[in-house]
């Protein structure tokens, strides 16, 4: 990713999931001095009006771990890079956990 503009992922309908553990990759940038990239977390019943859930933001060259819960019908996922040199190569991943209607969940 390069550039200040924040990035949206497309919506993603998780009716079917009632939580999620995201992963979230970044690595050491382009410049010499390490950008940061911040992914924010949303929801929406409606797909205008979106509420944050969660926000993951790694250090330079490391991953980290966010989990979330669904309440809304659609998640997206809003990434931003800053620092003096925004470029940086990174990546989120999650594995999502299926509503149960008896109260368990099986990863999906």
């Amino acid at each position: 990713m390069i550039g200040t503009t924040a990035t949206y992922s497309d919506p993603m309908d998780v009716r079917a999931y009632a939580t999620a553990t995201l992963v979230a990759w970044q690595g050491t940038g382009l410049g010499g001095t390490p950008a940061s990239v911040e992914y924010t977390v949303q929801q929406s019943l409606d797909l205008e009006n979106w509420v944050d859930i969660g926000t993951v933001s790694p250090a330079a060259g490391s991953e980290e771990t966010l989990g979330v819960g669904f309440t809304f019908a659609w998640m997206r996922v809003k990434a931003v890079v800053s620092g003096s040199d925004p470029g940086v190569t990174t990546w989120l991943k999650g594995e999502f956990v299926t509503r149960d209607e008896s109260g368990g969940g099986q990863a999906a």
